[in-house]
């Protein structure tokens, strides 16, 4: 056996990300699960309870809720330190944040990912 050989055996198999192939039929629910983020509106309740045979759209729709509530909670958070003047630097912050996370969710959803965003795929997967 090769030295070549010896590594190729020993190195550590890669997962490689698996994607699932997504329905026509089925992108407009994931489009409105995260589209409902961008414009404050819980819209991830629609596929969550029309939905009920393609766990991946619910994953994604459970997903997009949580990060609603959380983006909802810390810009009430922020709210209340705004008469501490942090929040005020606070609010954007959380904005961006929020509108990334569901634009990211939305683009990985409609390629057929299962994009796990770090604090919220954990609070998500508890539904």
């Amino acid at each position: 056996m090769t030295p070549q050989d010896q590594q190729q055996q020993q190195a550590p198999i890669q997962s490689v990300p698996t994607r699932e192939t997504v329905k026509e039929e089925n992108k407009i629910h994931l489009f409105l699960a995260y589209l409902g983020n961008v414009f404050g509106i819980p819209l991830a309740l629609i596929p969550l309870l029309t939905v009920k045979d393609d766990d991946f759209i619910k994953w994604h729709a459970k997903q997009a809720l949580v990060i609603f509530g959380a983006t909802l909670v810390l810009f009430m958070i922020s709210f209340v330190l705004s008469f501490v003047v942090i929040g005020f630097c606070l609010m954007p912050i959380v904005g961006i944040g929020g509108l990334v996370a569901s634009i990211m969710g939305l683009v990985k959803s409609l390629n057929g990912e299962r994009w796990r965003v770090p604090v919220i795929a954990d609070l998500a997967d508890k539904f």
